[in-house]
């Protein structure tokens, strides 16, 4: 036998063998998740399943509203609030009443496993194939991310979502085949039909994320089959959302928080979190008895940042530091306290055991390495997102593919309130270009120490 087919196999065998720790990573941690939500119990010992989220009572609440008054029900949590995640829960209650919350968890880390799985795999044939290991493993062992499954909340199956709809695009782009184009596109529509289900506000990112799918191809004809079909599926979520809210209280909305939650991120004095402070923003209406209406406070809370351009960029910027702000410590802002890893998390441990211990993670030191942590993140990720973008083919299309969801996360939390959970729906995808940045600095590390003269990465 030649060299050459020795190499081949070689090659072939050790391919085999990543691909088998590619599937092994994302189910050893749903094992382990199993194995957790197994023994999240009541003082009494019987089986919980899972944690509640910022908004878990209220979920629910909106729960037992339908199981009480059905599909219809006028539960006021339920309009406030989109209505999807609560009325998922309610489905799986059909399964069981009990135990819906450990079903939720099961669930919830079952699809996450499926969505770290699909996302390798779409990168098999890259050049990215040799770190795809500490990919799976830095998506599927990430304390907050992966554990963010066993809770009630939208945030990880949206994240779940996010990570299928970058892995749909990617297959489809490799594939270059457009017989499955209609599968991908009924598949992606699924999925973002889903993701906006539970919150409609990640329907901007679906839309930026379809024109940049559309785009890969040459041919208008294709561009518009792959956004108007694409669209038509998703908009069947919201479509759905707003025909049980016009039955139940005779509102043809989505839901009736998005002005009050831009108003409590706006004013003359307040910070831009969710703690609002100072007065609100004014918007009174000709009848002062009227109430206005949540467009009408859309209306204003927009208008009123056009109208104070300063204190609208002072708002932006106190929110996007929040967006990116740690889980704790002397920074931390968001809706997080319940994060389960502060269960475990060092540092709360630290802090609660001792006046020293608190002034040690509260105080200069603590605040110095929560800013160097912020700090360092967005780094990794810029260059992680140079160094996707710096590349050709496919990997330069997935550096704008990582970056929209994010982006776009951004966007909408500078708009509304600053708050550290909603990074979390994005984080695989931040993970990743954080991932890509370490690998980075690696190459050009190790470019620096063989040669005395740094060449040009491949």
């Amino acid at each position: 036998m030649s060299k050459a087919p020795k190499r081949n196999l070689v090659v072939k065998a050790h391919g085999t063998s990543r691909n088998k720790y590619l599937t092994l990573i994302p189910i050893l941690a749903l094992l382990i998740k199993v194995v957790i939500t197994l023994n999240i119990k009541q003082p009494d010992g019987s089986i919980v399943g899972g944690w509640l989220g910022a908004d878990g009572e209220s979920y629910l609440k909106g729960v037992n509203g339908l199981i009480l008054q059905g599909y219809f029900s006028n539960e006021g949590v339920l309009s406030y609030w989109p209505a999807g995640y609560p009325i998922l829960i309610w489905i799986l209650c059909k399964i069981s009443v009990l135990y819906v919350i450990l079903l939720l968890s099961i669930f919830q880390s079952i699809f996450y496993c499926l969505a770290c799985l699909f996302f390798v795999r779409s990168l098999t044939n890259s050049i990215l194939q040799p770190y795809l290991i500490p990919i799976a493993l830095v998506l599927s062992f990430n304390p907050t991310l992966s554990l963010s499954s066993l809770v009630v909340g939208y945030e990880s199956p949206v994240a779940s979502c996010i990570l299928f709809l970058v892995s749909i695009i990617l297959v489809n782009i490799e594939m270059k085949n457009q017989q499955k184009l209609r599968g991908h596109v009924f598949f992606f529509g699924s999925i973002a039909a889903l993701a906006t289900f539970m919150q409609p506000r990640y329907f901007l990112t679906v839309i930026v994320l379809v024109i940049a799918w559309a785009i890969t191809y040459d041919k208008r004809r294709v561009q518009i089959y792959v956004l108007t079909l694409t669209l038509s599926i998703t908009l069947i979520a919201p479509a759905i959302l707003i025909q049980r809210n016009a039955i139940s209280i005779d509102k043809a909305v989505i839901s009736t928080n998005l002005g009050v939650t831009m108003r409590l991120g706006a004013g003359e004095s307040t910070t831009g979190s969710y703690r609002h402070t100072g007065p609100e923003v004014p918007c009174n209406r000709p009848n002062a008895s009227q109430v206005n209406t949540d467009g009408e406070l859309v209306k204003c809370v927009i208008q009123w940042y056009f109208s104070n351009p300063e204190k609208a960029m002072r708002l932006f910027i106190n929110k996007i530091w929040y967006f990116w702000s740690p889980w704790s410590g002397p920074f931390s802002n968001g809706t997080m306290a319940r994060n389960p890893w502060l269960k475990v998390n060092p540092l709360v441990e630290i802090a609660s055991n001792s006046q020293k211990g608190n002034d040690l993670v509260y105080k200069l030191v603590g605040k110095s390495i929560s800013v160097l942590w912020v700090l360092a993140n967005l780094f990794l990720l810029m260059i992680g997102l140079h160094y996707l973008h710096s590349s050709k083919g496919i990997l330069r299309r997935l550096a704008y593919l990582s970056a929209i969801p994010v982006v776009t996360s951004l966007l909408v939390s500078a708009i509304t309130i600053g708050d550290h959970r909603f990074r979390v729906p994005t984080m695989p995808l931040s993970l990743f270009l954080q991932v890509m940045g370490l690998i980075f600095i690696r190459q050009v590390w190790k470019q620096f120490r063989d040669k005395p003269q740094l060449g040009k990465l491949t």
